[in-house]
């Protein structure tokens, strides 16, 4: 208990010093496998979330950069940073629980409001991250060669290199890359992303939609962050109150979004291991190799 008082106390200790915020509560939040995340009352009444990172992992300043660029395209549903370093990160509060079947169409109408920013090229101005994993981005004027060396092979190499994906594996993701212009299509413009869009990411308060949290940003195909709701028992409901505002092709769910989620896949292999091994070759499969 002693270690636990003592690695709290340094959390309020960064808050007080770094950001000059007096803090006169806190309570530890789920979510914590980047970093230490706590509701913080502050002295001057505000609730805020503090997540606090240390060693070669700690990067909070690139997830502040990425929340606020979300933020500045949908700020009613997107935290607002207060304060950043790499080690420690101030946000404002968000109310609500994850996100259930009730608040599915306000997912549908919120997601539509972000993918209604758009910029000249496909990417992102610096690195951004998935979790704690690095994710290289720059500019490049076309969608489907950026996801296929920015994201399939670059994350499949490095699950090679920590040692959670095999060999076998990685030859069909690299057969899959070779395939990927016939395969995916160009969206209309390169369209601001979510890029982790997650049950576990979304609050949600009875049928309205409270937060997005914990963004991969990027500029990409819409496509990719509606492959994250498939499969999902809401997914229906999402995807009817999102088309009112932009169009999903008809072919979307059965011959794209099983290649998007091979992405989603490979992440999981990167983090957790040969546990997911399963649902990384189910979506390969399922995407023809």
């Amino acid at each position: 208990m002693a270690d636990d008082r003592d690695a709290v106390q340094r959390v309020l200790d960064a808050v007080r010093r770094r950001a000059g915020l007096n803090v006169v509560d806190q309570v530890s939040l789920a979510g914590g496998m980047v970093a230490d995340v706590r509701r913080l009352t502050l002295a001057d009444g505000r609730t805020v979330v503090c997540k606090a990172a240390y060693g070669e992992q700690a990067r909070l300043d690139i997830e502040a950069t990425m929340v606020r660029h979300l933020h500045d395209a949908h700020p009613t549903v997107v935290p607002e940073v207060i304060y950043a370093d790499p080690e420690l990160l101030v946000q404002t509060f968000l109310p609500g629980a994850h996100l259930t079947a009730a608040a599915a169409t306000s997912l549908g109408e919120e997601l539509a409001i972000v993918h209604g920013r758009h910029a000249e090229a496909f990417g992102f101005d610096g690195p951004t991250l998935n979790g704690w994993f690095v994710l290289p981005n720059g500019w490049s004027s076309t969608w489907v060669p950026f996801f296929r060396d920015q994201r399939l092979r670059h994350c499949a190499d490095a699950a090679v290199t920590n040692g959670t994906l095999n060999a076998g594996f990685r030859a069909r993701v690299e057969t899959l890359c070779a395939r990927l212009d016939d395969l995916l299509s160009e969206p209309a413009a390169p369209t601001l992303l979510h890029g982790d869009l997650w049950h576990a990411n979304i609050l949600a308060d009875g049928h309205r939609v409270t937060g997005l949290l914990d963004p991969s940003v990027v500029y990409g195909h819409p496509e990719l962050d509606l492959s994250n709701l498939v499969g999902q028992p809401y997914a229906d409901a999402v995807f009817e109150a999102y088309q009112r505002f932009h169009p999903i092709d008809k072919d979307f769910v059965k011959v794209r979004a099983p290649i998007y989620q091979v992405y989603t896949a490979i992440m999981h292999v990167l983090y957790f291991g040969h546990r997911y091994e399963r649902w990384l070759d189910d979506t390969l499969t399922r995407s023809g190799v």
